[in-house]
């Protein structure tokens, strides 16, 4: 886990098949650590290895807590 902005974060890879992996990005709230405030999949999109999934969930994460930020 990792924090950006004061937001806990973490990127999950979730097994497509047998040799591809999806992206699972899950945010947490700042005074709550333990309370998942936002998830999100991108089950479109698969990778050859678990890292490049968890990866691209932080850049989920990410960019999920700017767009939040301009609102």
């Amino acid at each position: 886990m990792e924090e950006y902005k004061n937001y806990p974060i973490l990127g999950l890879a979730v097994r497509a098949d047998e040799m591809l992996w999806h992206s699972l990005g899950l945010v947490f709230a700042p005074e709550r650590p333990i309370k998942t405030i936002k998830c999100l999949e991108c089950p479109d999109i698969v990778y050859t290895s678990g890292q490049e999934a968890e990866e691209y969930a932080l850049i989920l994460c990410k960019a999920w807590i700017d767009r939040q930020r301009t609102l």
